[in-house]
């Protein structure tokens, strides 16, 4: 997998750091890595970012292209923005187009509208009693997301938060990259679970994602434990 060269090197990097703080360059590591794995994971996304705040100001940020990192600073400078609504409420936010007047965040909808970026699905990154952050994922085309994305998006924000929030942590290196590694393979499994099932059935990529949620949710389980049952067999999902 492409991911791999990555995560040895961030392995390397914890291991220097064992028992002390992140660096700020191994931080930019992780958020980037993540912000790769949303954007893959979410149908329909263009791109993703992954931010991390403290007192409404961001100390990290990843991003898997130009345009998303614009859209993300546009929030900051204006100090509005679904992002931001999403780490102050700890709760998610959507916007389906930035085209039509949105009231709760006027001016980044127009400006992100004049950069093609027409909705947006963010979500908190929250680790126990604190918000740290939140993670985001962006589309070019209107209602590209919906309420099974967002649960999709909400699922992998928890090892996310797991991961990110040892930055401020003296937590070992080791159970970093088992955590990265463990969020990364979900991601995997998703997309070789909606594989299958486009084979099977004859659907999109859309279709099959619905399929799984609609699954899951019809067991009261996760999309992850769906995708493990139906990629059995199929061979193993490595990091």
């Amino acid at each position: 997998m492409d991911s791999e060269p990555n995560l040895n090197e961030l392995a390397v990097v914890f291991g220097r750091v064992r028992g002390l703080l992140l660096t700020e360059e191994t931080v930019q590591h992780a958020v980037d890595l993540l912000a790769e794995a949303a954007r893959d994971l979410i149908p329909g996304a263009t791109g993703a970012g992954v931010s991390l705040i403290h007192h409404g100001r961001r100390t990290s940020t990843g991003a898997t292209d130009t345009l998303v990192r614009r859209a993300d600073e546009l929030q900051y400078e204006l100090s509005e923005g679904p992002c931001l609504s999403a780490w102050s409420t700890s709760a998610p936010v959507r916007t389906d187009d930035t085209e039509a007047v949105d009231q709760r965040w006027p001016r980044w909808a127009a400006a992100a509208a004049s950069m093609s970026v027409r909705s947006c699905q963010s979500v908190p990154l929250v680790q126990g009693p604190t918000t740290i952050g939140a993670m985001k994922v962006y589309s070019t085309s209107a209602y590209a997301f919906d309420e099974a994305t967002e649960r999709a998006l909400l699922q992998f924000a928890v090892p996310a938060a797991a991961l990110l929030s040892h930055v401020q942590t003296t937590e070992t290196p080791q159970q970093i990259r088992t955590e990265l590694t463990a969020a990364l393979q979900v991601r995997d499994r998703i997309g070789m679970a909606k594989g299958i099932l486009m084979a099977q059935l004859g659907i999109d990529d859309r279709s099959a994602f619905r399929e799984l949620v609609a699954r899951a949710e019809d067991g009261g389980r996760s999309v992850a434990d769906i995708a493990r049952e139906l990629t059995e067999g199929h061979g193993p999902v490595e990091a």
